[in-house]
C-alpha cells in the first residue's frame, strides 16, 4: 500500500454535475463512458441548414467539409428550462447548461457548507467564446448600416423589401433586449448562478482556448490555498457549435468528416462537441470538518507555454513536457495509475502528446484515454469533462476502456499504451493517482494530477506557515491608443507575414507593442529575464471583433432562406455584402480569439509561463490583478498583465474597444535584486462583484 500525506490545505472537489451530450448528469455521462456509447452525429436541421453551409468541397469558401458533432438537442434544454424556471428568451445555451449543471453540484455537499460560504464563494469557470445565440438577432444591428449602405452603393432594386426581410429574419425574433445584453456578456453566465443561489465573491471566466477548464481550476486552487475564498464553483462550459466554428476549424484542416478517434491512426481530425461540466472545490481540513464526500484531491497543476514556435495552432513536445514537470514537482510520478490525454484526434497532436507523454515518464507503463472520442472536443469545457471521467473512474475502482480503437500511434516498445478493456482498480494500490492533460490554442499547456482520497491510509498534516506575502509591485506601465496604431509598422516590428496581418483582432497587436513599450519605459532587458517564470495575462471582453466578423460573413449564406424572392444574380449580389470581413483562411484561428492575446505575447518573447485571459465584464482589470498578485505569491517572477479599456456598445450589441494597456508586475524582493524600477507597490485591490 502507498502511503500518501494530504496537506490540511490541500483542495478536494466535493460536488460534480455536468450536462453533456445523451448525459443528463453524472451517472447517465459514467454509463456512456462504460458502454462505449458516442454521441457523434450528424448536426440537426434545427441547429442550422446543411445545404446552407456544408460542403464535401474542402476548399469551398466558407463552407465546412464536417457536418457532425456531439450535440445537445433543444428539446432537452427546454425540459430543463421549464424544471428551473427560466425564460428562454432570456437566458441562452450557456445559462441553461451551466446554471444546471451547477445546481446538481450544489446539491452533492452538505447544506450548512453552502450557507457558511455564501458570502465568499468565488465562481471561475473556463470558457473560450460567446454562446452562439449572438450571431443571431445581433446580425443585424452590427451589420445594418453597411447592408443599406451597400444595397444604395450597388443599385439594387426592391431595397425596402430586401431590408425589411433581412430584419424581420434576423431580428425579429431576437429582439428582446435583456437577452441580448446577455449573450453579448458570457459573464451573465456567473450573475445568474449568483443570483440563484444567492452567492458572493470572486468571479471569472477563464479562457486559454481549449485548456481553459485547467486553467480555470488552476486559479480555483490557488484562491482556496490563499484562504481568499471559502468555496469555488469551478469547470467549464462550451455553448457554441454554430456554423462559423466548423468553417474556422476546416480551413486548418482540424475536422473530422465523421467521428473523431483520438491516438487512432484512422483518425481524420477533431470532432466539435458542446456541454457544461461544474466541479464545488473546497480545502480539505474544511470539507473533512463539514463532512463532505471527497471524490478526489487535487494535488497539483502544472502549466506552460511553448513560448517562441513555428506556430500558435502547432503543440510543441518542449512545452508538453514543461507542464508535466512543474506539476509532478515535488511528486512521485511513477505512482501514475492513469492519464486522461487531450487526445482531439488530429494526427500532429496525438502525435505530439504522445511522444512527449513517453519522453517524460520513461519507463513507467500507463493507460492513456481520451472521452473526446464519445462527446467529441467539447473546448472551454473539454478537461473538466475529462477531470469528470477520472473522478468517476476512481468512485467506480475502474479504468474504463477505449473500444473504437484499432490500430494505435504510437510505436510498439512505447511506455503510453491504451487499454481496450476495462482495468479493474479495486484490489490495486491506494491512493490511486491519476493525470489529466489540457493543451490550448496560442501555445497554452495544463497538466493536473488527481489523487484518490483514502482516510485509511492517508495521514493529514499541518501545512508549512507561510511567512509574511512578499509585497507585489508594478514595474512599469505601456500604453497603446488604438488611433494611435500604424499596424503595418507593427507587423514589420514583430516580423507577422502580410498575408497574416488581416487576420489579426487588433487588440492582440496593440497588447504586443504596449508589451514592448512597458519593458522599454522599465529599462527592462527582455532577454535578460527568466523566461520561464515569466507569465502572461490578458484582461478582457470574450468575443474580439475579428470573431464577431467572422461570425457574420459565414451568417450571410442565410440570406438564401431570407431572400428567396430575388433572382440568383441579385442573391449572390447581396451574400457578396461579406467581403467587408476577411476572408476565412487557415491564419484566421489564432487572430479571433481572446487567449491569444496572452499567448501571442508568449510567443513573440519567448516567455514560458503560463498564459490566459480573464473575463469579469468591466470587472475584467481587477478580476485579473487579483489573480496575478497570487500567481506572484505562489511563485516568485513576472507577470505581463494586458487589459483594454472596454465598454457595451448597446446600439450594435457588442463590446468596443479603445486603449490597450500593460502592467508589468513582480514581488517587491524580486524588483530589488534586480534593480528593477518600482513605479507603485499594491496595497488593495478594488473589485465588485
Amino acid at each position: 500500500m502507498k502511503k500518501n500525506h494530504f496537506f490540511n490545505n490541500d483542495v478536494c472537489i466535493v460536488g460534480i454535475g455536468c450536462i453533456l451530450p445523451d448525459a443528463n448528469n453524472p451517472q447517465e455521462f459514467w454509463d456512456n463512458i462504460l458502454e462505449g456509447n458516442c454521441s457523434i452525429r450528424k448536426i440537426p436541421e434545427e441547429r442550422w441548414p446543411n445545404k446552407l453551409y456544408f460542403s464535401s468541397d474542402k476548399k469551398e469558401e466558407d463552407k465546412t467539409y464536417s457536418n457532425t458533432a456531439a450535440f445537445i438537442k433543444n428539446d432537452r434544454l427546454e425540459k430543463i428550462n421549464e424544471k428551473l424556471k427560466l425564460d428562454s428568451r432570456k437566458n441562452n445555451r450557456a445559462h441553461t447548461l451551466v446554471l444546471s449543471a451547477t445546481d446538481q453540484a450544489l446539491k452533492r455537499i452538505n447544506p450548512n457548507t453552502l450557507e457558511k460560504a455564501r458570502k465568499n464563494t468565488a465562481i471561475f469557470l473556463g470558457c473560450m467564446e460567446i454562446d452562439e445565440a449572438f450571431s443571431g438577432g445581433k446580425f443585424y444591428l452590427q451589420n445594418k448600416k453597411s447592408l443599406k449602405d451597400y444595397i444604395i452603393k450597388n443599385n439594387i432594386k426592391n431595397k425596402e423589401q430586401i431590408f425589411k426581410k433581412i430584419k424581420e429574419y434576423f431580428y425579429g425574433s431576437n429582439c428582446n433586449k435583456e437577452g441580448a445584453v446577455a449573450s453579448v456578456l458570457m459573464t451573465s453566465a456567473i450573475n445568474l448562478v449568483r443570483q440563484r443561489f444567492g452567492l458572493k465573491g470572486e468571479g471569472a471566466l477563464i479562457d486559454a482556448a481549449c485548456a481553459s477548464s485547467l486553467a480555470a481550476i488552476d486559479v480555483s486552487v490557488g484562491a482556496l490555498k490563499s484562504y481568499k475564498t471559502d468555496l469555488v464553483i469551478t469547470g467549464g462550459v462550451e455553448s457554441n457549435l454554430a456554423p462559423d466554428t466548423f468553417v474556422l476549424f476546416s480551413k486548418v484542416g482540424a475536422l473530422s468528416p465523421r467521428r473523431c478517434l483520438p491516438f487512432d491512426k484512422r483518425t481524420e481530425g477533431l470532432s466539435q462537441g458542446e456541454g457544461a461540466v461544474v466541479f464545488v472545490l473546497q480545502r480539505l481540513e474544511d470539507a473533512i470538518k463539514d463532512g463532505n464526500k471527497i471524490y478526489g484531491v487535487i494535488r497539483s497543476v502544472g502549466s506552460s507555454s511553448d513560448g517562441q514556435s513555428s506556430s500558435l495552432f502547432s503543440p510543441s513536445v518542449r512545452g508538453q513536457i514543461l507542464a508535466l514537470e512543474r506539476a509532478y514537482s515535488g511528486l512521485d510520478k511513477s505512482s501514475v495509475d492513469y492519464i486522461e490525454g487531450h487526445g482531439t484526434g488530429t494526427k500532429l497532436g496525438d502525435a505530439i502528446e504522445i511522444e512527449a507523454l513517453n519522453i517524460f515518464f520513461k519507463d513507467k507503463k500507463i493507460p492513456i484515454g481520451s472521452v473526446k472520442s464519445l462527446i467529441g472536443h467539447t473546448k472551454g469545457a473539454a478537461a473538466s469533462a475529462g477531470l469528470l471521467k477520472c473522478l468517476l473512474s476512481l468512485q467506480n475502482k475502474v479504468i474504463p476502456p477505449s473500444k473504437y480503437l484499432e490500430t494505435f500511434i504510437g510505436a510498439s516498445g512505447n511506455h503510453i499504451y491504451i487499454n481496450k478493456k476495462p482495468i479493474d482498480l479495486a484490489n490495486s494500490r491506494h491512493p490511486l493517482r491519476f493525470g489529466i492533460s489540457s493543451f490550448g490554442f496560442g501555445n497554452a499547456n495544463f497538466h493536473l494530477v488527481l489523487d484518490e482520497f483514502d482516510k485509511n491510509s492517508s495521514q493529514i498534516i499541518r501545512a508549512k506557515n507561510e511567512s509574511t506575502a512578499d509585497p507585489i509591485v508594478i514595474l512599469s506601465r505601456g500604453s497603446v491608443a488604438l488611433k494611435e496604431v500604424d499596424f503595418d509598422l507593427i507587423a514589420s516590428k514583430f516580423k507577422i507575414p502580410p498575408q497574416s496581418l488581416s487576420q489579426i483582432d487588433k487588440i492582440q497587436l496593440q497588447a504586443l507593442l504596449a508589451t514592448a513599450k512597458a519593458f522599454e519605459k522599465a529599462n527592462i532587458e527582455i532577454n535578460s529575464l527568466d523566461k520561464e517564470k515569466t507569465m502572461v495575462i490578458s484582461a478582457s471582453c470574450l468575443g474580439l471583433d475579428s470573431a464577431i466578423g467572422l461570425a457574420c460573413r459565414v451568417k450571410h449564406f442565410e440570406f438564401i432562406k431570407t431572400l428567396d424572392f430575388l433572382d440568383n444574380a441579385l442573391l449572390n449580389l447581396m451574400i457578396k455584402h461579406k467581403n467587408k470581413f476577411p476572408q476565412v483562411t487557415e491564419d484566421t484561428g489564432p487572430g479571433v480569439l481572446n487567449n491569444v492575446i496572452a499567448g501571442r505575447i508568449c510567443n513573440q518573447f519567448d516567455f514560458k509561463g503560463e498564459n490566459f485571459n480573464v473575463d469579469s465584464d468591466f470587472n475584467s482589470f481587477p478580476a485579473a490583478l487579483n489573480i496575478a498578485v497570487r500567481k506572484l505569491q505562489e511563485r516568485s517572477g513576472i507577470v505581463v498583465l494586458t487589459y483594454g479599456e472596454e465598454k457595451l456598445n448597446k446600439n450594435e450589441m457588442r463590446i468596443s474597444r479603445r486603449d490597450i494597456n500593460c502592467l508589468l508586475l513582480s514581488t517587491l524582493s524580486l524588483a530589488k535584486n534586480n534593480n528593477y524600477p518600482i513605479y507603485e507597490i499594491i496595497e488593495k485591490i478594488n473589485y465588485y462583484d
